[in-house]
């Protein structure tokens, strides 16, 4: 039974249409031969002339950028001229302080050839001083030349020497305390200064306490040995408790009876005492007052003497205190 043509069944209808339309061209379809003109992206590149402004850096971040570096190249120079500033300060203060230690290290050297030359004129080397004093025999490894010391300070009072620390130094009085601070013995402006009885103590050396004064140095001269006595075990050494004074023609000999540290105005430093027994008393309160305790009675005592120089940065005194116990008379 032949099919009816003019009543098609719904589904050829429907192909019929599927083919017409697939037959005629759509004149809104562009070429896909040439998609890259059409605007379309092919693998994530940009096709579309009207985005391009999209990925430009906007003209203020750029600026912010210029700036920024800017101020980078801006702190750099300065943290340069900042570096340059302290590297020449730091050579300035160097070149400074190398040239005032040079300065000190010449001068001390000066100060110690003075006392060197001081040393060859008034001592004589070649020849031991031996003497009895109380029945014990002395012997000095110098023999001392009095008027030769005062040829060349008629201010020269006499020369000490401490065995113990080969001291061997003179000795004046002047008008003030402030003269020999800086002045060498034959007159040259040093910091060695030179060793001096107090101004305020009349009598010369009969008197009944002789307070010399002399500097504690880093070059270590002058006094600056008689730290040595803050050891109770240098002390104690043998032989090292006592030290000796020349005088005009005689050798006078002392032992070291107190060591003490005072303020620099303090009783210790106290002179021209009215009567033997107010000496005596002192004496024995200095005795009391020894960082370390010492053998020899003061209750007899005639003359003392104070070896005195600065500790603690000068801030206090270092005070080696003896008693006279006898002199010998020096002859040629």
């Amino acid at each position: 039974m032949g099919k009816d043509i003019e009543n098609p069944n719904e589904e050829e209808i429907i192909n019929v249409h599927l083919l017409e339309d697939f037959d005629e061209p759509d004149d809104n379809f562009e070429d896909l031969e040439n998609p890259i003109d059409d605007g379309f992206f092919i693998e994530d590149e940009i096709l579309d002339e009207e985005n391009i402004d999209f990925y430009e850096e906007p003209e203020d971040t750029q600026e912010d950028a210029d700036e920024v570096f800017e101020k980078k190249e801006h702190n750099k120079r300065v943290g340069n001229i900042i570096r340059r500033t302290i590297l020449i300060i730091s050579i300035a203060i160097f070149c400074f302080s190398a040239y005032k230690l040079l300065g000190i290290l010449l001068e001390y050297k000066q100060g110690n050839d003075i006392y060197k030359s001081i040393a060859n004129n008034v001592e004589n080397n070649n020849d031991d001083f031996e003497g009895n004093i109380n029945g014990e025999d002395i012997v000095v490894p110098f023999k001392y030349d009095h008027n030769a010391l005062l040829a060349i300070n008629p201010d020269a009072l006499g020369y000490i020497y401490v065995p113990s620390i080969d001291l061997r130094l003179p000795f004046v009085q002047s008008h003030d305390n402030e003269e020999y601070l800086s002045t060498t013995i034959n007159g040259v402006t040093n910091s060695n200064g030179c060793p001096f009885l107090d101004c305020n103590i009349t009598g010369g050396m009969s008197a009944m306490h002789l307070i010399i004064y002399g500097h504690t140095l880093y070059s270590n001269e002058m006094f600056s040995k008689l730290h040595s006595y803050s050891s109770s075990d240098f002390y104690s050494s043998e032989d090292n408790d006592k030290f000796f004074i020349y005088t005009e023609d005689k050798l006078k000999e002392y032992r070291i009876f107190s060591v003490n540290y005072n303020e620099p105005i303090s009783a210790t430093f106290s002179y021209n005492f009215s009567s033997q027994s107010s000496m005596r008393n002192y004496a024995q309160t200095q005795k009391e007052l020894s960082i370390y305790s010492t053998p020899y009675d003061v209750s007899e005592a005639t003359q003392i003497v104070s070896l005195v120089t600065c500790a603690d940065g000068g801030n206090t005194r270092l005070v080696v205190q003896g008693v006279y116990v006898g002199e010998t008379t020096i002859s040629d």
